[in-house]
């Protein structure tokens, strides 16, 4: 094996090893150098240039606990030496093994020009989730002993660097070692030093300083798992020790975390952080690099609602999807995304309490419109929501924080069943529908569901399908478990339209005055207004109607809730549950 000569002597309060990782920095254990005044660096193989003095410029949590983990320090030399820094192995190059020698370059009492160790280490299980284990390569080679703290430990056959030799054991001449992924826990401008496979280290660093320049408060642990739960039944737990940062997290998620197929929860970090963010340039700068390093699959169709003639109104969607957490009871995954090319983009994801949801996705709606097609068409804000969610006014929330205009009279706002939207039966009936209606160019038959209706659901989903049913319309509100089973039944059948009101009818029902209570007259203007809009087109006209609804002291669309879905629009339901950006 050639000579190091990145190998250094450092000598503070003792003697202890370290080595060199860019023109000016060294590293080496916390412990060598805690409590010294005086930091003195030799480099073993060039006496030439002489003991250069060095500051501490960061160590790990070691200094503060005063326990084992953490035990690193980085080093400033005086100046900078002309001296080729070590090379790093590649995150998890293999090397646990006994035919994979390992050496390390120490400094132990009586030799100060250093002695050179060889050691194996035999299984790549974590001890305590931080260190891996060393032994002695023969037993009559230089054990690890005083004077071997901070040493790098060295791949004999190719020279890469794979860890830092950070304690001895008594007997046996072996010990422990904190891999190199471990020390850029602990140093993140280490981060374009040690090559993580399939991203390059321009990539990883530039992730590294957006993160570091975001300023979010957050704990670590909740931007992980809030990241980690749509993708995995069950993540990863965290790092023994819990997360030191959300640079942690970013570096776990690179290194420790085996995705899912389609799935790239290092973009997904990344956006749930710019969701957050207060600073334009870096949130912009977070997104950009979430849609430049996501999964990438087949491409998909071009979202768009047909129009029913030349001319007539396509569709640049935001997706806002709401799900119920395993957290807790009352916890709800909230994400919002921008859609464009059939691919959704991740703008912002969070888990909360149901009490935060409505000034979440206020906050972050307008961070979408900078992402989605701003020449492609009209917006469109899509609410996929939990079943008994379907009858929330999100139509009637604020537009912004300042403006309090109702969102169902800015922009067209439609919902949409999210199970339904998870089902590929459901999903594929629902293309076949769009594609008659498209064929036909004109509106739809409307059917009417009476409130008064004692009909079984399961019926009425088979009479929907029979009678090729794309416009339903209720006349009660869902306030019975009758009524929610006859809702279930159009969502089943599946009809792409769905319309009722949250007003409701409150009326008694009487034979004489069957055909006057608030439902059937809701009913009635349904099919005299809207019979003749091609479906495609019914997100713009509702859209209308709220404002004029919203103008007059009383006016039937007021309170109106439009299921409409398109799948075109969106990504398919089953890759997008696997990953929400690409």
């Amino acid at each position: 094996m050639s000579s190091q000569s990145w190998q250094v002597r450092v000598a503070a309060l003792g003697v202890g090893s370290g080595f060199l990782v860019t023109e000016r920095h060294v590293m080496t254990c916390a412990h060598v150098v805690d409590g010294a005044d005086h930091i003195e660096v030799t480099f073993a193989q060039h006496p030439d240039l002489g003991p250069l003095r060095a500051t501490v410029v960061t160590v790990g949590e070691w200094c503060r606990t005063g326990e084992g983990r953490g035990d690193v320090a980085v080093l400033a030399l005086e100046r900078p030496v002309g001296v080729r820094p070590a090379r790093f192995a590649a995150v998890h190059t293999p090397f646990e093994h006994r035919s994979a020698r390992l050496t390390a370059y120490g400094f132990p009492r009586g030799y100060d020009e250093g002695i050179l160790g060889e050691f194996r280490s035999t299984s790549d299980q974590l001890i305590a989730g931080e260190w891996l284990q060393l032994e002695a390569w023969t037993g009559h080679g230089a054990p690890l002993e005083e004077g071997f703290s901070g040493a790098a430990v060295v791949r004999e056959d190719t020279g890469e660097v794979v860890g830092m030799v950070t304690a001895r054991y008594p007997v046996g001449g072996g010990g422990r070692m904190l891999p190199a992924r471990a020390l850029v826990r602990r140093w993140p401008d280490a981060a374009d030093l040690v090559p993580v496979p399939d991203h390059r280290p321009g990539s990883v660093a530039a992730l590294r300083d957006l993160v570091l320049r975001c300023a979010v408060e957050c704990a670590p642990e909740a931007a992980y798992l809030s990241v980690m739960e749509p993708l995995a039944p069950l993540p990863p737990p965290p790092p023994a020790g819990g997360f030191l940062s959300l640079w942690d997290v970013a570096w776990f998620l690179l290194t420790e975390v085996d995705p899912a197929p389609g799935s790239a929860p290092w973009a997904d970090f990344a956006a749930y952080l710019a969701g957050r963010c207060q600073d334009p340039a870096v949130r912009r700068a977070l997104l950009t690099w979430a849609a430049d390093h996501g999964a990438r699959t087949a491409p998909q169709e071009p979202p768009r609602a047909r129009p029913v003639s030349a001319g007539g109104p396509t569709w640049s969607p935001i997706l806002v999807e709401i799900d119920r957490s395993g957290a807790d009871r009352d916890m709800y995954l909230v994400s919002v995304h921008a859609v464009r090319d059939g691919r959704a983009r991740l703008v912002a994801s969070s888990t909360l309490a149901g009490r935060r949801v409505q000034e979440y996705v206020t906050e972050h709606l307008g961070h979408a419109f900078e992402h989605i097609d701003r020449e492609g068409g009209d917006e469109l804000i899509a609410f996929a929501l939990p079943g008994d969610w379907l009858g929330e006014p999100v139509d009637e929330w604020r537009t912004s924080a300042d403006d309090a205009a109702p969102l169902g009279c800015s922009s067209p706002v439609v919902v949409m069943d999210l199970s339904r939207r998870r089902e590929p039966r459901l999903q594929f009936k629902l293309r076949k529908a769009w594609q008659v209606l498209d064929r036909r160019r004109e509106g739809a038959a409307w059917q009417r569901v009476e409130c008064d209706s004692s009909q079984d659901p399961a019926k009425l989903t088979v009479r929907l399908q029979w009678l090729d049913a794309a416009a339903v319309g209720y006349g009660s509100p869902l306030s019975t478990e009758q009524s929610r089973g006859l809702l279930q039944a159009g969502l089943n059948a599946p009809a792409p339209v769905v319309v009722w009101s949250r007003a409701g009818c409150s009326d008694r029902h009487e034979a004489a005055a069957e055909h006057s209570c608030t439902g059937a007259r809701f009913l009635d203007a349904l099919e005299e207004q809207l019979a003749s809009v091609p479906l495609a087109e019914l997100p713009r006209h509702v859209h209308t109607l709220r404002r004029e609804a919203f103008l007059a002291e009383e006016h039937w669309a007021a309170g109106l809730i439009l299921v409409w879905e398109d799948p075109r629009c969106f990504p398919e339901a089953n890759a997008y549950s696997q990953s929400p950006i690409f």
